[in-house]
């Protein structure tokens, strides 16, 4: 998975095309069946970040943000059942909050939004910042792996880190785990994809680090669908079977999905 630097910024292309016996050539504004993108990060003790609208393009077409963006969107969020604010089109299909807004772990986000008739509505629980316990080196699988206090309605993942020069971090979450049971001194474990050959030297012993990071419950679903090697930056891939978004709608697709970055913890 890409580093998770936020940036969200690719799209899917969605293919529907008929098999032949013959070879013929195919009418990509036929087949093409166009798809209302919806792209969110809500970072926990970070500013709301906006939510960005937009469309997928045909095949063929060259991927341009002016061409995808979406103008017409009508949208609000609402915190916790409470708290309304409009979402205001600011650039590039991004709808901005109508006043600065701080996420707040524990709190219950929810996306209505309106386009050309169509609803779309969403939700998702900000984590709390992730409480690394205890981080190891597994030296015989090579990864690292660290003991996190768990939470209800969140779910885990973590990337390695080699503070070299330059500094290096893992492009792809291994695997995310899920908590079986909360209490108040509840832990999981995660770890991290296997670190690459060349740094498992014991030169890099005291240069290895791990970064958990937290997320809303409905990110598990979507890892588990998505292609592989994709990250949350890039949600909108294109691969085989059906991706699980948290977002609802006739024709939609996407994340507005709650995330907490932790911090790099040096593992020896």
């Amino acid at each position: 998975m890409k580093k998770n630097i936020y940036i969200l910024c690719l799209f899917i292309f969605l293919i529907v095309t008929n098999s032949c016996e013959n070879e013929q050539v195919v009418d990509v504004n036929i087949v093409h069946e166009e798809f209302t993108v919806v792209q969110s990060e809500l970072k926990t003790d970070k500013l709301f970040p906006g939510v960005r609208f937009t469309k997928t393009l045909p095949l063929g077409v060259p991927y341009n943000i002016k061409q995808a963006e979406l103008k017409n969107i009508t949208a609000y969020i609402r915190v916790d059942s409470i708290q309304i604010i409009p979402l205001i089109y600011d650039q590039d299909g991004l709808y901005k909050s109508f006043y600065e807004l701080r996420v707040e772990p524990g709190r219950v986000y929810e996306l209505f939004a309106e386009r050309d008739g169509t609803f779309i509505y969403s939700q998702t629980v900000i984590p709390e910042k992730p409480d690394v316990t205890s981080a190891t080196y597994n030296s015989n699988e090579n990864y690292l792996q660290a003991v996190v206090a768990s939470h209800n309605n969140e779910v885990y993942a973590a990337l390695w880190a080699i503070s070299s020069a330059p500094f290096i971090k893992a492009d792809d979450y291994f695997s995310v785990s899920v908590p079986t049971e909360i209490s108040p001194v509840s832990t999981i474990n995660v770890r991290t994809s296997p670190i690459p050959e060349e740094f498992q030297s014991p030169v890099y012993n005291s240069s290895r680090f791990i970064q958990v990071f937290s997320f809303d419950k409905s990110f598990k679903n979507y890892f588990n669908s998505r292609t592989a090697g994709q990250g949350i930056n890039d949600p909108f891939v294109q691969g085989g079977g059906t991706v699980e978004w948290n977002v609802y709608g006739d024709n939609v697709i996407g994340m507005f999905i709650g995330v907490a970055e932790g911090e790099l913890v040096p593992v020896f």
